[in-house]
């Protein structure tokens, strides 16, 4: 009897078995576990959205399909709603994970940004000091240079003034060394003359 109910099911349900891997329940449905290949089987739990199942098998009648969940449970579902990508269900611990360490790197880039903008801004406001510094140095080089300019512009007037003074006396001088040389070599020549004549006074 046992013998001929098999055959039975064999014969209205012809179960193509393949080698289990890994299957994913779509993320939009609710799926009914089915003790057989059909929805006339009675339901024997339920199969939540993006859950990882084991797929076990397919029935080409029915297109439902035998699979085992992560509780060790199996049982049939329709084959419309297993595919075999990986659910966003499955997926979302990695891609939450995935956000998280984007975040946490940005965060660092952020913050690594943020200390170079501020070395930067403390870099140029050393600079700008220095060139506040460099640049009172430079106006007091420049007044200086101003001071010392002026004062041998007056130094060399003093010099120029100082020579012209100088070649004045030399000329002055000179003239009357000639002239006193002059007026000696005119009264000179006339002192002899006027003894001779008192000598010869006295010895008439």
């Amino acid at each position: 009897m046992k013998a001929k109910f098999l055959l039975l099911l064999c014969s209205l349900f012809w179960v193509s078995q393949a080698s289990a891997a890994t299957r994913y329940i779509s993320d939009d449905v609710y799926a009914f576990l089915h003790a057989g290949p059909s929805n006339q089987y009675r339901i024997i739990g339920s199969i939540n959205s993006g859950e990882t199942v084991e797929f076990l098998g397919r029935n080409n009648d029915t297109e439902y399909v035998q699979i085992k969940d992560a509780e060790g449970r199996t049982g049939w579902m329709d084959g419309r709603f297993l595919q075999t990508e990986e659910s966003f269900r499955s997926r979302l611990p990695v891609l939450e994970k995935a956000l998280n360490d984007t975040r946490a790197q940005l965060a660092s880039v952020d913050e690594r940004h943020a200390q170079d903008v501020a070395d930067k801004v403390n870099l140029i406001e050393r600079q700008q000091q220095e060139l506040a510094t460099l640049t009172a140095r430079l106006n007091e080089l420049s007044s200086s240079h101003e001071q010392l300019s002026s004062e041998n512009q007056r130094l060399s007037s003093l010099m120029d003034d100082r020579e012209h003074q100088m070649r004045l006396d030399w000329l002055v001088h000179g003239g009357l060394v000639a002239g006193a040389g002059a007026l000696l070599g005119f009264v000179l020549p006339m002192i002899p003359l006027r003894r001779r004549k008192r000598q010869d006074r006295w010895m008439n």
